[in-house]
Formats: C-alpha cells, sequence, structure tokens
C-alpha cells in the first residue's frame, strides 16, 4: 500500500457523543453510559460525524485569521 497525506477545510465544534446520538441519528445513550467528548465535524459536502477529541485534535489544527483570508479569497462564496 503507499501512504498519502490529505488536506481538507472542515468546520467542528466540540460536543460530546451523546449530544451528537441524539442531534443526528435520534439515539439516546444506555443508561451508566458515559459521555465522550469530542467534536461534531462538518466536511465541505455537508456531511456530519463525531470524533473523539483526541482523535480530532491530532488531525486538525484551527485555522489563524490569515488564512481564513486566503481560503475565502480562493474558494467562490465560501465566507466564515
Amino acid at each position: 500500500m503507499k501512504a498519502y497525506i490529505g488536506t481538507k477545510v472542515i468546520k467542528a465544534v466540540e460536543m460530546t457523543n451523546h449530544d451528537f446520538g441524539r442531534e443526528f441519528k435520534g439515539t439516546k445513550p444506555e443508561e451508566g453510559q458515559l459521555a465522550s467528548r469530542g467534536y461534531l465535524v462538518e466536511y465541505p459536502d455537508g456531511y456530519k460525524s463525531w470524533s473523539p477529541k483526541e482523535t480530532f485534535e491530532a488531525a486538525y489544527r484551527e485555522i489563524s485569521q490569515e488564512e481564513i483570508q486566503v481560503i475565502n479569497s480562493t474558494i467562490p462564496g465560501e465566507s466564515e
């Protein structure tokens, strides 16, 4: 297998897995199940998923205002 590195601009907000399940999957946690910290992730095509905090923070970093300006100037219709 070959190795690849991918890049994409995503949107995310901190959210527990319990909140994600209730809001996007219509499920509720089983009694006694602990909530895990993580992030709601929205991809450019609108797909939403949940990522555990450690996994998300190992893969992503917040972009700076300068980077936002560059992205907005190169992608038609995109804005913060």
